[in-house]
């Protein structure tokens, strides 16, 4: 689970921010939080803030370290990527740490970048009460050799020292990660923390579209059940979502014929492919000489009370975007991960927005993290969220960076309207409104 994550010199990030989900002294919504590794941590953060203000680079921050990490490497240099407002950052690194609580442990890791060089990098156990364990620290020395520096019960035997000292040799590069070194490595801490960027954090943006809703509609009743009851609940007109066999040639349309041609390669190979398509994903495979699409589609009832089956690309936004964010919801109550969504409001009526965050919040029996930044003021609500859970993203007036708060920090009445607070700039994070007669309209 997601404890904390802190940033500095990367888009619209100067000084070190911190985002975190740790838990305060509110007695509110006891069922929001959890109890990890002695930390009392969040089931979910609501985050507010005008356009512009950082908001979704706060998640692209997340996203380019998360990408880093699966890769092992540098995906691309981060020089474009700093803070341009101030100077003195075309010098400086950008910084990127995030701590985690993964069985029974937590764990810190992080590094700072230049260009394409890792200037350092660093993983401890992290302790509330103790000091912390280091498993490992690697920087670039001004020589701009790298130095390791591993816990002892890692290099007791002679080969693990020769393969550090390869390491600092030449076999770990400058753009390179010692954490996406972990099978050479054989050091568990290092597979565990970058298995939970890999498996364990999800990111979804406005246009992501989910790619493996048909195999876990095939796999899993449970899931299949669970989607059905969803979008009965918020009353979308889809009276049951269905696996279709479709013919190949007309699910892939004109517009996607190179698409085709790349999958028809992998089929050949003998590959089972999922893709993410306008027509809303499928699942594709060979039997024998023919290509097999199978598809989801939606059911609805007509005036005799007859099945008609819709495909999902012409069903309603909100509709599309509810299917989207299934697999979330599901993860959310099912496994301890974190899932993070932009934008969650795009597509979504803010009643049925409204609807499907209470139900999510107001469930006692959530394992995962529900994190996602908003503008839809609806939600400001303590019915649904603790003070600790809503937190708002605004530019500094002097250097024009994003800054981050929490809504404790303010310390609100229960009774407090938050949402007539937030609207009013009480809490700051939304934009001056111009006057509009000065605008003619």
């Amino acid at each position: 689970m997601l404890v904390r994550f802190v940033v500095s010199n990367f888009l619209s990030f100067d000084e070190e921010v911190e985002f975190n989900m740790l838990a305060g002294s509110f007695k509110n919504h006891k069922h929001h939080v959890y109890k990890k590794s002695k930390l009392n941590i969040l089931k979910a953060s609501a985050i507010y803030g005008s356009n512009g203000a950082g908001k979704s680079n706060l998640i692209e921050a997340i996203e380019y370290l998360q990408e880093m990490v699966q890769e092992g490497r540098i995906n691309y240099p981060n020089g474009e990527l700093k803070f341009k407002l101030n100077p003195d950052n075309k010098l400086n690194p950008s910084y990127f740490e995030v701590e985690i609580a993964l069985n029974h442990k937590l764990y810190v890791y992080g590094l700072t970048l230049d260009n394409n060089n890792i200037i350092e990098e660093w993983l401890y156990e992290s302790k509330v009460n103790t000091e912390a364990k280091m498993i490992f620290e690697r920087k670039l020395n001004k020589k701009n050799k790298i130095e390791i520096n591993v816990a002892q019960k890692y290099k007791n035997s002679k080969k693990a020292k020769l393969l550090i000292e390869l390491m600092e040799e030449n076999l770990l590069k400058n753009n390179e990660l010692f954490i996406g070194k972990t099978d050479s490595l054989k050091i568990d801490e290092l597979d565990i923390v970058r298995r939970w960027f890999g498996m364990k954090l999800v990111i979804i943006h406005p246009n992501s579209k989910t790619v493996n809703l048909v195999s876990r509609f095939a796999k899993s009743d449970k899931f299949k059940l669970f989607a059905n009851e969803l979008l009965q609940t918020f009353n979308t007109g889809v009276s049951e979502l269905v696996i279709k066999k479709l013919d190949f040639d007309k699910f892939f349309g004109e517009d996607e014929a190179e698409m085709k041609k790349e999958i028809i390669l992998e089929l050949d190979k003998g590959e089972e492919i999922e893709v993410g398509t306008t027509s809303g994903g499928a699942f594709v495979k060979k039997e024998g000489d023919e290509y097999i699409v199978r598809s989801i589609v939606a059911l609805h009832k007509d005036s005799k009370g007859e099945d008609i089956s819709f495909p999902i690309n012409i069903e309603s936004d909100g509709t599309q975007r509810l299917l989207d964010f299934i697999p979330a919801f599901d993860g959310i109550l099912q496994h301890e991960m974190t899932f993070i969504i932009d934008e969650i409001d795009q597509s979504l009526h803010p009643t049925l927005l409204y609807a499907l965050v209470n139900k999510i919040m107001k469930d006692e029996t959530t394992k995962g993290q529900f994190i996602f930044s908003t503008h839809e003021s609806n939600l400001l609500n303590l019915d649904i969220f603790r003070q600790d859970e809503i937190w708002f993203v605004e530019k500094d007036k002097t250097s024009n960076s994003s800054k981050m708060y929490s809504l404790s920090e303010f310390k609100p009445r229960n009774d407090l309207d938050i949402r007539k607070g937030y609207l009013r700039g009480r809490f700051g994070a939304i934009p001056f409104m111009a006057d509009l007669e000065n605008l003619n309209w």
